[in-house]
């Protein structure tokens, strides 16, 4: 792959909708996370409406990487200055130098774009050499490309998602069950779709349903995203979670991926549905 780059700026992967959200695996906790996704996937839903489209919305971008040097260069080849702890660094380079070859190819005469170009243009873990001079001498200097991998992403959203009510007739109080927020795969919860409610056919699109307060049994099918949960499509069966729903709450649903159980397909014991998360969200049965 090569790297998309520039030699002394660091790139932080972000994505941007109606507002920008800027995270990292790494730095966010999986609070800021759920947060982070349900307001990305908001914001997609809102920008699909206002364009006045009515189906799935699909925003994407590929994986790249950049590869950051560490030095900064005049356009006349002089070395500015250079980053502690760069490749720059570790090859012994100095501010003060001028740069005069890149694996080869002379760089003298040539624009400041060209020679960031040059450098665009190597290769994660390939060897690579400049040519410098310091003090009227000139000296080859060696190293390895350490690009910095950006993952793709892909974020697929529903923009026809409505609120649906299921087995509220003359409730008092109501809370949700929903399957709209990603669960944390970092734990083995996997997302899931409702499949029944109190025994009633429940396929629909909506991730959020409305439901009057009491014990409820709602089925579901797990969407198991790992490899080791192969099976045949006909093992993926119903399974049955008995959830008392309280006033002015929300049930976020999953499927719990049981890797010590990976084998057991026959009787789905590789996995059983749960509430992952519970959160306040007012509910009026009369809305």
């Amino acid at each position: 792959m090569k790297p998309f780059s520039r030699l002394t700026l660091g790139i932080v992967a972000a994505l941007t909708f109606s507002n920008t959200l800027l995270f990292t695996a790494a730095q966010a906790a999986e609070p800021q996370e759920d947060r982070a996704r349900e307001m990305a996937r908001s914001a997609a839903v809102e920008a699909a409406k206002s364009g006045g489209k009515n189906d799935t919305v699909v925003l994407e971008e590929p994986a790249r990487s950049y590869f950051e040097w560490g030095a900064i260069v005049r356009p006349d080849g002089e070395i500015l200055s250079v980053r502690p702890g760069t490749v720059a660094a570790d090859m012994g380079v100095e501010a003060g130098d001028h740069l005069t070859h890149i694996n080869g190819t002379s760089v003298e005469r040539e624009s400041l774009q060209s020679i960031l170009q040059k450098f665009d243009d190597l290769e994660h873990g390939r060897t690579f050499n400049i040519t410098i001079e310091r003090d009227d001498k000139s000296m080859t200097l060696e190293s390895i490309v350490r690009a910095t991998v950006v993952p793709g992403w892909r974020l697929e959203v529903d923009s026809t998602f409505e609120e649906t009510a299921h087995a509220i007739q003359n409730a008092s109080a109501c809370g949700r069950v929903s399957i709209f927020l990603q669960p944390p795969v970092t734990r083995d919860y996997y997302p899931a779709f409702i499949n029944t409610i109190n025994g009633e056919d429940t396929r629909i699109k909506n991730p959020v349903i409305k439901l009057g307060v009491g014990e409820h049994i709602i089925g579901l099918h797990e969407k198991i995203g790992d490899p080791r949960a192969t099976r045949s499509p006909s093992l993926r069966t119903e399974k049955l979670l008995r959830l008392v729903v309280e006033p002015n709450k929300k049930y976020h649903l999953a499927a719990h991926f049981i890797a010590d159980k990976r084998y057991d397909r026959v009787n789905a014991g590789y996995w059983e549905p749960i509430v992952w998360k519970v959160t306040e969200h007012s509910c009026d049965p009369n809305d």
